[in-house]
């Protein structure tokens, strides 16, 4: 029995391979199919990556799901013992002899009868060679899976499709945004640490300026636009915010200019306060001038030294008025060349007078602290003259508060300066590849030398070392963004461009033309009807007219 197993076995198996190779042209010719179309995307439209790699990839992948496929499309057809039993029988004529076998129990096998079919079955399997009748050929359709094939490799040798220009423009898009991105991450940690250092120390109003700041620099971080001008147009309005911001801490500028000025001071209790404010170092001028209230205090100024501090101090507020009386004289005589400008009609003149009058304004309004300042100067001048110790040392006090928001200012100041710098290293890096905005010695200009043993002869590039050949192009630092926003076009400016001479004179209106043209069409002659031809023209009107119909 086991014989009779054994070949119908290895018929089943034959089966399955033959079934195997009927289904596998069908799945090559399928799988190599789709595969030609994929390899064909990158020759037609731009793809990125490498088609070597696309390529191979791809008919590995058809390769594999063509057998994978085969392997399971064979396994569901496979036939069972019993059918695979008929069909050795049917081909090699045993008038089922092996079907019949199995089919024998146990009981049924020990039978004379059962007996003897059996044995007449392995007489007969043992005589015949299943390969006879199994043959394994290729299927007639075998020969049309080579086109795809074919075709496959034939596209390694046509060239890949290039980057279109908007491809090129958006994948640059992507790029500027991120970087940009990366390089103001820092500055929105600085702005808000000097937020949380404004509300510590109880000044909410700077803070409430700084935290709208924030937010702005929030939304950009979260900004998930993929245009690109827009961002720099936002990018564009923080920076702009940072300047308004700088310039209203610019107060304390006039203060320290005032004491440039100041060559020749009178030597004092106050020297170290007018040195630090030369240096616009307010919170050292702060700590001086604590210094000098406790000795006043304290009774520990001399009258010489009372009297020098009360001259140091008339000689400041002197010093701070000339500079306000200085900005206010120039206010007023830009104030005389912008009308003289604009009764002469120069208008680029009047453009140019009109921005450095707004800038003059600006800086005659941040005066305020300075003002103050040089009032508590004069308050605690006199008093000190006067002999009056309290009133002096009130003013002082008061003066003690302003350099303290002066040196709160000025720091401030440094560090809006700072982001500043971060701001401008952002649009450097904004169109640098080779760091994805993080900074690098190609778009913030931070070369390096060359280590102990290497050749320290550098070209085109900054650090320690000898230099060679020629300096590397930098753009000027502008601190400006370029960037295009559309806008709608809005009214220009009216120009006044004198009188003209002569009458005033009506025109003519389309509808008034038209009017007059109607007219005179009316007015002419009607087409002659009749008219009388000489012999000869009639002759040949005539002959014409036979000529045409035929005769």
């Amino acid at each position: 029995m086991d014989k009779i197993f054994n070949q119908v076995s290895k018929a089943r198996r034959y089966l399955w391979l033959q079934k195997a190779l009927a289904v596998l042209p069908g799945w090559l010719l399928i799988s190599f199919s789709i595969a030609f179309v994929a390899l064909l995307i990158p020759k037609l439209w731009y793809v990125p990556y490498t088609f070597e790699s696309w390529g191979r990839n791809g008919l590995l992948a058809a390769t594999a799901v063509a057998l994978v496929g085969t392997l399971a499309h064979a396994w569901a057809l496979r036939p069972s013992l019993r059918s695979s039993a008929i069909e050795l029988d049917r081909r090699f004529q045993l008038r089922e002899r092996i079907s019949s076998a199995l089919e024998l129990t146990p009981d049924a096998q020990q039978t004379p009868i059962g007996s003897a079919l059996l044995q007449d079955a392995i007489r007969q399997v043992e005589r015949i060679d299943v390969r006879d009748q199994f043959p394994l050929r290729p299927n007639t359709v075998t020969p049309w899976v080579l086109l795809p094939v074919l075709s496959c490799i034939a596209l390694f040798w046509v060239p890949d499709a290039g980057q279109s220009a908007e491809n090129d423009l958006l994948l640059a898009s992507k790029e500027r945004i991120q970087n940009v991105k990366a390089q103001t991450k820092p500055v929105l940690e600085q702005v808000k640490k000097l937020r949380n250092d404004l509300e510590e120390k109880g000044l909410q109003e700077a803070a409430d300026e700084f935290k709208k700041l924030e937010k702005k620099l929030e939304d950009l971080q979260k900004s998930e636009k993929s245009d690109v001008k827009k961002l720099l147009a936002d990018f564009n309005e923080i920076k702009r915010e940072m300047e308004q911001r700088k310039e209203s801490l610019g107060s304390s500028d006039t203060l320290k200019k005032a004491m440039e000025n100041l060559k020749k001071l009178d030597q004092g209790p106050a020297d170290k306060m007018a040195d630090s404010l030369q240096k616009g170092d307010f919170k050292q001028a702060e700590k001086e001038l604590e210094k000098m209230l406790d000795q006043l205090k304290s009774g520990k100024l001399s009258d010489q030294q009372k009297e020098q501090l009360a001259k140091q101090l008339d000689q400041m507020e002197k010093a701070l008025q000339k500079v306000a009386q200085e900005q206010r004289d120039a206010v007023e005589q830009l104030k005389k060349e912008l009308e003289k400008a604009e009764k002469s009609g120069d208008l680029e003149k009047t453009a140019q007078l009109r921005k450095k009058l707004e800038q003059a304004e600006k800086s005659l309004s941040k005066c305020e602290q300075c003002r103050a300042m040089s009032e508590q100067l004069a308050k605690a001048s006199q008093a000190m003259k006067d002999g009056n110790m309290q009133e002096a040392q009130q003013a002082m006090e008061e003066m003690m508060g302003q350099l303290e928001q002066m040196s709160l200012d000025s720091e401030a100041l440094a560090e809006l300066q700072e982001m500043m710098d971060e701001m401008q290293n952002a649009k450097n890096s904004s169109n640098c590849k080779s760091c994805s905005g993080e900074g690098c010695a190609e778009c913030n200009g931070q070369g390096k030398g060359k280590k102990d043993g290497e050749s320290r002869f550098t070209k085109n590039s900054k650090g320690e070392g000898k230099g060679e050949g020629d300096r590397a192009e930098e753009e000027d630092a502008t601190k400006d963004f370029d960037s295009q926003v559309r806008e709608q076009m809005r009214k220009g400016e009216t120009v006044f461009g004198g009188k003209v001479g002569g009458p005033n004179r009506k025109g003519i209106s389309k509808e008034e033309a038209r009017e007059a043209i109607l007219n005179a069409s009316a007015e002419d002659p009607d087409a002659i009807e009749s008219l009388v031809l000489p012999k000869a023209q009639r002759e040949q009107q005539r002959e014409y007219f036979e000529r045409l119909r035929g005769n």
